[in-house]
């Protein structure tokens, strides 16, 4: 699926939890549920259940799907709270996209210069139509970005209780979402000026003694949005690697010693993102790829903060040392 294909799907499931409301979300779910619990009865001739009887069925059969519905029923407030940042996120999207509408042709006509050379073709009589829409729902995508971080970063705000949490917050919502405009934007510079070049230039070079390379405007906006926008993702490794640093999760080293594993998983993104898979194409992408992961490296070591294995316990280190030391004592006596 491109990312245009995952991100529409991802914006369906956000305005169903935004237009249905916290409070009927989860009776909706239990509503779906039953209607499919009571249709597969019926393929086998068994008579239907109440909701109440599917209720203790589902809960004497420790359904998942149940502690999950469950869950959302407890947790209302937070899903009130959610659906109001969906609402700024999705007003995010708006903006973007009255912006992306007003300048798409001029974004049309900075997306087709890689393929100067080649002639694009309509096949289908909404070609065009699907191609305006996916140029600005991605734009409108890349505008909203860091209001869907800041979005995220506040909607999670309420649960940090620890200076420590709080000061890993500020320094996310400081440092980090600016970052991630930067790095993102840098990946689409990459993809734009010498991935999308070399990797279109050969293919209209390929196969030409046996055809004309004429290609469908839809599928092409497709493919070099897919390109942009996922290299783009990929330029966020290294602000990921050094936020799994600073929570402690993942240490320097570690990431260092599994260098091999890295390249192994950038050489299976590369031949997933890459217009081609020669080894011109491929090496374009897996040599910055390697190097932001080495750059993650440096930024997790910049960033690390072991554990505290104490708060973890719910034990200050002084108690369990000096405990360790008078059960050692009470023991040698």
């Amino acid at each position: 699926m491109s990312f245009t294909g995952v991100f529409g799907l991802v914006m369906l499931i956000i305005v169903a939890v935004a237009l249905l409301g916290p409070s009927k979300l989860p009776a909706g779910m239990e509503q779906m549920w039953l209607m499919l619990s009571n249709f597969r009865r019926s393929q086998q001739e068994l008579p239907g259940l109440t909701l109440e009887q599917a209720r203790r069925s589902w809960e004497a059969s420790q359904s998942p799907f149940y502690d999950l519905i469950q869950i959302m029923y407890g947790a209302v407030d937070h899903l009130v709270e959610l659906r109001h940042r969906i609402f700024i996120v999705i007003a995010a999207l708006v903006i973007g996209g009255v912006f992306a509408g007003i300048f798409v042709n001029d974004i049309l006509a900075i997306l087709t210069r890689p393929a100067q050379g080649t002639t694009l073709i309509v096949l289908r009589p909404t070609d065009m139509i699907w191609t305006y829409f996916e140029v600005i729902m991605s734009t409108a995508a890349v505008f909203a970005l860091p209001v869907l971080f800041y979005q995220v970063l506040l909607f999670v705000k309420p649960a940090l209780e620890s200076p420590e949490e709080l000061s890993i917050f500020r320094g996310v919502a400081l440092v980090g979402v600016p970052l991630v405009v930067v790095f993102f934007l840098t990946g689409m510079a990459f993809a734009y000026f010498i991935m999308l070049p070399f990797g279109l230039r050969y293919l209209m070079s390929f196969g030409t003694e046996f055809a004309e390379a004429n290609w469908n405007i839809r599928e092409y906006f497709s493919f070099v949005l897919a390109v942009l926008l996922w290299i783009g993702a990929a330029f966020l490794t290294p602000l990921i690697m050094a936020l799994l640093a600073r929570l402690g999760l993942v240490s320097p080293q570690s990431m260092a010693r599994q260098w091999r594993f890295a390249l192994i998983g950038i050489a299976v993104v590369a031949a997933m993102i890459t217009p081609t898979v020669d080894p011109v194409n491929m090496a374009l992408v897996m040599g910055p790829l390697l190097l932001l992961y080495f750059l993650g490296v440096f930024f997790a070591k910049l960033a690390y903060r072991p554990r505290d294995v104490s708060a973890v316990s719910g034990e200050p280190a002084s108690q369990t040392a000096s405990g360790g030391v008078g059960q050692g004592t009470q023991s040698g006596g």
